[in-house]
């Protein structure tokens, strides 16, 4: 792409440099033919002065117009579009077509010179009526660049308001949504923590649990009291046996006083949790 843009510039370039050439010759030519002209008396003599130097600029023209060829192939071919490549501007061919297309687009570019030059001129009316109604026209979207950003602010401003509503809404049922969560778990908790209602304890489950504690109890002491368990201290040998005979003789009566007293214990406990229903 860079060596196709390398042969474009270069056929653009001379059709310009030829066209700038030739345009400068043609103005000498007419200058120098008129000096001899005027210079000569002799009609004949002032012709082929004219002829002279006419000839001559057309041979410096092209001389010209080789040396700044050359001068261009030259630098473009050391630039980076090239990259150094031999035979850039055609590659082999006898014509490039990217050369010839930028030739063509010079010459065409060339070619409206003369209409812009000829193009026609505004009087001073038109052109203070056109200033002013460019003028009219930057005012006019000014103002409606203006009115659009003043718009957009606004709207801008009213999605804040809405967003705000909406936020602070949003919080005041999270609020409320937060109390009656924690009223509902309040009262939950309160429910779960409040005592069930229990029904009254049942007397008979408690006289009887009282009649075998102190049974029980008035029997083992008894028993302790007639037969005890072990031996007074710096007993003898006689007196041990003495008391571990009664103690084996009285076992039924602590047996039957401790079955009675842990039978009167547990419908003790029995009593303070099994009650009547609630009516």
């Amino acid at each position: 792409m860079a060596l196709v843009l390398a042969r474009f510039v270069f056929g653009f370039s001379l059709s310009w440099i030829v066209a700038g050439v030739l345009l400068l010759a043609t103005l000498l030519c007419i200058r120098l033919v008129g000096i001899a002209v005027v210079a000569f008396a002799d009609e004949r003599r002032g012709n082929v002065a004219g002829a002279i130097a006419v000839a001559l600029l057309v041979a410096g023209a092209l001389a010209l117009i080789y040396f700044l060829g050359d001068r261009l192939h030259m630098a473009l071919g050391a630039s980076m579009l090239t990259d150094g490549a031999p035979n850039w501007v055609a590659g082999g061919n006898h014509l490039s077509a990217a050369a010839v297309f930028g030739a063509m687009s010079g010459v065409a570019a060339l070619a409206a010179i003369p209409a812009w030059l000829n193009r026609p001129r505004l009087s001073p009316e038109e052109k203070a009526a056109r200033a002013e109604a460019v003028r009219a026209l930057k005012e006019k979207q000014r103002l409606e660049r203006a009115k659009a950003r003043e718009k957009a602010e606004k709207e801008q401003a009213k999605a804040q308001k809405a967003e705000a509503r909406a936020e602070a809404a949003a919080a005041r049922e999270a609020r409320a949504a937060a109390k009656e969560s924690k009223g509902a778990a309040a009262g939950k908790r309160a429910k779960a923590e409040a005592p069930a209602p229990r029904g009254a304890r049942r007397a008979g489950l408690g006289w009887t649990a009282l009649f075998l504690s102190l049974l029980g109890a008035v029997m083992l002491a008894f028993a302790f009291s007639v037969a005890p368990l072990w031996a007074p201290q710096n007993a003898s040998a006689a007196t041990v046996t003495y008391y571990h005979n009664l103690a084996e003789r009285a076992r039924p009566v602590y047996v039957a006083g401790g079955g009675l007293l842990g039978l009167g214990l547990l419908l003790l406990v029995a009593w303070q949790v099994w009650r009547r229903p609630e009516e």
